[in-house]
């Protein structure tokens, strides 16, 4: 046998490896309606390689398991998948799309936050505590103005007391905008808007509550009030900075 025909051999097991490798992924493994438990499909998974497998995987929990026909599917994420083949598509696909919507909503809060700079720069608001208290407290109603003390039922009322700080050389007689707390996942766990009557002498400060004390706290805002802040990212967007002498700074909408 010469050279020549060596490598033809050689060249041929090599295509025929490869065909069959090629068949042996399991492209076409049913995607399961449970997704709480893969392990019928687990042997399956342990075939693709990890970045198939991840997506794979990433499809399977934004789907939930939800199968739609394509006339009934959102057109901007389509859970239309019914194989591992199709799943890994629209994963790729909605991965790109989620890359660039990241980018776009980069480039908005960027300009936004140039847009704040000067108010932000004349007000700073600062997060000082989360406290669970009692109704009457929430209330500013100390106990001995009731005549009687109510009993504890142990409810309690979420508040969020935040501190605004005059950074400059005027007066500051009113201010008002939106802050927003967020945890380490980007979920938002609290909202207030903020209107300030009072007035800010310069480089003083003074304190805002924010909460509703006809609302009970639940489990999440007794999770939220315990999170150490350096997990918390505090978002705040002034709209108005008013001064003393009739000047006024305004966020562009």
């Amino acid at each position: 046998m010469n050279v020549s025909t060596r490598v033809l051999i050689v060249a041929g097991l090599i295509a025929a490896l490869g065909i069959y490798g090629a068949v042996r992924k399991p492209y076409g493994t049913r995607l399961p309606l449970d997704v709480d438990d893969l392990s019928e499909i687990q042997p399956q998974l342990d075939r693709l390689d990890e970045r198939e497998r991840e997506l794979v995987l990433g499809y399977l929990k934004r789907s939930n398991g939800d199968v739609l026909p394509a006339s009934m599917a959102d057109p901007d994420a389509p859970f239309t998948a019914r194989t591992f083949g199709e799943a890994i598509e629209l994963q790729e696909r909605f991965l790109r799309e989620q890359a660039q919507r990241d980018a776009e909503n980069a480039q908005k809060r960027a300009e936004r936050d140039r847009a704040f700079g000067p108010l932000r720069e004349a007000l700073e608001l600062r997060l000082s505590r989360r406290e669970l208290l009692t109704q009457d407290e929430a209330l500013g109603i100390p106990n001995a103005s009731t005549g009687t003390k109510r009993a504890d039922d142990g409810s309690r009322v979420l508040v969020v007391t935040y501190q605004l700080v005059n950074l400059t050389s005027r007066d500051i007689v009113s201010a008002k905008g939106a802050v927003d707390l967020f945890d380490a996942d980007g979920k938002r766990r609290a909202h207030c808007w903020i209107e300030q009557t009072d007035k800010i002498e310069p480089f003083a400060r003074a304190d805002v509550r924010c909460g509703n004390a006809m609302r009970n706290a639940d489990a999440d805002d007794r999770a939220f009030a315990a999170l150490p802040v350096e997990k918390l990212t505090l978002l705040w967007e002034p709209e108005l900075v008013a001064f003393a002498d009739g000047s006024q700074l305004t966020a562009p909408r």
